[in-house]
């Protein structure tokens, strides 16, 4: 949920025009995408049960509803903006808006669950292509005296939104009126943008260029690789079991509907904290705030199948692991700034892609394991996982801490405003 917000929160833009066009209008255009891109990916999350039941499929399989968009999106990241490189970014946007919309039309009206899962994967393309291109334009569609950073950060906002009030609600809607309902919702709010977008968001002619010889620059430094296994790692661990925490709640715990909304409401709250906290800490020593990020995880994992099953336990641990997220990505992209400062910008595009992988890897993990043992054994597993990520931090990036310069510091800093 909170990863989309700080996966790309630490990104500088790519394209900065010398003349701003943008307005007010513009920019707030494109952050209720945001929103509805979020909700739309994960509202499935708070589903499951439900759309299991319906379509007749087991919890594990309803969970491809999360692997196949991360899969897609994960191409579409590194290869559509080297692919229309020469297209007017106006219309891209447009494009992947419309695609969003197309996307949950079917999902709401699909007979079946292939015809789900095809719908789900063409919602991918729009999701890996909108954060590869998005943020970098966040600056041009902005008014002329707004900083960037803040542009940026207004833009991230439709994220925020989406985490603490997207998901939750459409929990609460498909408990109401049913699943179909919620994407159909979603539908309706991405209709609504694509005809703000039409009318407000100007043309953006592009001004730089990203080629296929640019997208493996993070890998090619070897503070940039010893930050990717760490965040391989934790990464794979929170979205193997975070996928399928609803049904966990619905048939380990046996909560009620009403609480389990609450519960992803408060997962949602208390990201937003870790994220802040993750931008001060992670600019101090981003090591340490990873190990912190470990132990935080390694709590909630172990804890869960014993203290979770009652309202006061899963309320805090749920809380803890929110706010573990929230730090999680944002302290992955200053390790990146900080680390690999130079290589950042081109190699963004395939850093989201490396994200949308963990994302659809993790679900397909939770769900095998949840289909043929139960949610209990698959957070004990992902045990292991944050285990050697703790190990890594210690052996892999030993002695490894934040730069002296100043500008790298402040670059993160300001990307967390």
């Amino acid at each position: 949920m909170n990863m989309m917000q700080s996966e790309i929160s630490q990104q500088p833009p790519t394209e900065v025009a010398p003349s701003n066009q943008g307005s007010w209008l513009a920019l707030l255009t494109v952050a209720v995408t945001a929103f509805a891109l979020v909700t739309s990916e994960f509202l499935p999350i708070g589903v499951l049960n439900s759309i299991s039941a319906d379509l007749h499929v087991s919890v594990g399989t309803a969970g491809l509803m999360i692997t196949l968009p991360g899969i897609m999106a994960a191409l579409a990241a590194p290869l559509l903006p080297v692919l229309v490189k020469n297209l007017d970014r106006r219309y891209l946007l447009l494009a992947l808006a419309a695609t969003m919309v197309i996307a949950n039309a079917i999902t709401a009206i699909a007979p079946n669950f292939e015809i789900l899962l095809i719908s789900r994967f063409i919602l991918g393309f729009a999701i890996g292509g909108f954060w590869a291109t998005a943020i970098a334009l966040s600056g041009r569609l902005a008014p002329s005296q707004l900083p960037i950073a803040k542009a940026t950060a207004t833009v991230m906002a439709g994220v925020t939104l989406a985490t603490v009030l997207g998901v939750p609600i459409g929990t609460w809607l498909s408990d109401a009126y049913g699943w179909r309902t919620s994407f159909a919702i979603t539908a309706v709010i991405g209709f609504i943008v694509l005809l703000l977008g039409v009318k407000f968001i100007p043309s953006l002619k592009p001004e730089s260029a990203i080629h296929f010889k640019d997208l493996p620059a993070l890998l090619r430094i070897n503070k940039a690789r010893q930050g990717l296994i760490i965040i391989l790692l934790i990464g794979l661990a929170h979205f193997s079991s975070f996928s399928y925490l609803t049904p966990f709640f619905k048939n380990s715990a046996g909560f009620d509907n009403a609480t389990i909304s609450s519960l992803l409401l408060l997962f949602g709250v208390a990201g937003v904290f870790g994220n802040a906290f993750a931008g001060y800490s992670g600019n101090l020593n981003v090591r340490y705030t990873f190990a912190f990020v470990a132990i935080c995880f390694g709590i909630v994992f172990f804890g869960f199948p014993l203290l979770a099953i009652q309202p006061i336990g899963a309320f805090i641990l749920t809380a803890l692991w929110g706010f573990a997220f929230g730090a999680f990505p944002t302290t992955a992209n200053i390790w990146m700034f900080l680390h690999a400062p130079h290589a950042v910008e081109k190699g963004m595009p395939l850093f989201v892609g490396f994200f949308q992988v963990m994302i659809a890897t993790g679900a397909l993990i939770g769900g095998y394991v949840v289909d043929h043992f139960n949610a209990n054994i698959l957070l004990y597993s992902v045990l292991s996982f944050i285990v050697l990520a703790f190990i890594s931090i210690f052996t892999l990036s030993r002695g490894l801490n934040n730069p002296k310069a100043e500008t790298n510091a402040m670059q993160c800093e300001s990307s967390n405003f």
